[in-house]
């Protein structure tokens, strides 16, 4: 089965990260999936772009002038007919809007997946409310979490089937070592440095537990509009020989292995993979308790949960864990039995398989238009 990958990137974040990850899983499953991304060539997409070819997915430069270009549109119905694609997977709202309409003209099945909408502006939620209309016209809507599923239903979609995020379980792979003394102690957080994923917050709760264990070091793992902002709290609140962001992590698993305990302060999230890859690497997590987070943490047995925005709770909650070791170890192992159990990516790509098969069966192309032998995006 023919796939295109439809994404517009504003970086390598977790729906990227996902759909890499995806279009890596079917290919090795027999599938033949492309990455179409919007302005391919732009900063904003080099590391999923770098990703795709380390794992052979070849890459369709989709150029869009603007907010809005019909040449864009007529290029993805030219690529959709050529390529004779079965199916068009769309991640994002402008890759929805689009994707629609081209889907619609060309003929073929389009599933999207909804990964979130943070409406942190008039004009996010503006799309946002485009995106959910659209999506009542999609042959299949992926929602990656219940709350997503619950907001579709209000706004009049029908078609929706929750698939959650998987990864790579094996990658992450728990390894057995000497338990960190004082002196080695890292809490870790893989996060975008957006507003929404409240890095603040942990800056806020750091100095309390600074206050116990000064040999402490925090990092944060990411990019994204807040660094500068960030850095000034930390110089504020005097932790900045602790505090470190060392920008974008392309091996999280490596990264996870330093951590002691890691840390999701997050306003909104809808399925993190940051919180499935802690917990295929056995860590111990404390994470706020929003979107399918409280799912993943079993309510509290497999990591520990608190408020969002409340930096006093998030430092208490960090504290127990690294003075509780068998508390930390009882949780490490319960997450990690979870992530192999429940959200390796194998899991993940099978569901998505059966949609695709399902939604196919209801579309065919016209049989003047010649099948070429192989998926090809040169042609």
């Amino acid at each position: 089965m023919r796939v295109l990958q439809l994404v517009s990137s504003s970086g390598f974040y977790g729906a990227e990260r996902m759909v890499s990850l995806l279009s890596a899983s079917l290919n090795s499953a027999g599938e033949e999936v492309c990455l179409g991304l919007f302005n391919a060539t732009t900063p904003s997409c080099a590391q999923i772009v770098h990703e795709a070819d380390r794992c052979n997915i070849p890459v369709w430069n989709l150029c869009c002038r603007g907010r809005w270009d019909w040449r864009a549109i007529h290029d993805l119905v030219q690529f959709l007919k050529t390529h004779r694609i079965d199916v068009l997977h769309t991640h994002g709202y402008k890759a929805n809007i689009y994707g629609l309409i081209g889907a619609r003209i060309a003929g073929c099945a389009i599933v999207a997946t909804c990964h979130n909408w943070t409406k942190r502006t008039s004009s996010l939620r503006r799309y946002a409310a485009l995106d959910q209309f659209c999506l009542k016209w999609f042959d299949s809507v992926i929602a990656v979490s219940q709350g997503i599923v619950s907001s579709l239903r209000r706004n009049g979609v029908r078609r929706i089937r929750m698939i959650a995020n998987g990864i790579d379980v094996a990658k992450y792979r728990v390894k057995d070592g000497p338990t960190k003394s004082d002196e080695h102690l890292v809490l870790g957080c893989v996060s975008r440095l957006s507003k929404e994923k409240g890095v603040d917050v942990l800056l806020w709760a750091l100095p309390k537990v600074l206050h116990t264990y000064p040999n402490l070091h925090c990092c944060v793992a990411g990019e994204g509009p807040e660094r500068e902002r960030l850095t000034s709290l930390a110089a504020k609140l005097g932790v900045s020989d602790s505090f470190h962001m060392p920008g974008f992590c392309e091996n999280t698993a490596d990264f996870l292995e330093l951590c002691t305990v890691v840390v999701q302060p997050s306003r909104m999230e809808a399925m993190p993979l940051a919180i499935l890859e802690a917990m295929a690497a056995g860590k111990a997590i404390v994470a706020s308790s929003v979107g399918e987070i409280p799912r993943l943490l079993e309510d509290g047995h497999a990591g520990m949960l608190v408020p969002p925005d409340s930096p006093e709770m998030l430092s208490d909650a960090i504290l127990t864990l690294l003075r509780d070791e068998p508390l930390r170890q009882s949780l490490e192992h319960r997450a990690a039995a979870k992530a192999v159990a429940q959200f390796d990516v194998s899991i993940m790509t099978a569901r998505y398989q059966e949609v695709y098969r399902t939604v196919a069966s209801r579309n065919s192309y016209p049989s003047h238009i010649a099948q070429t032998d192989r998926l090809d995006v040169r042609a």
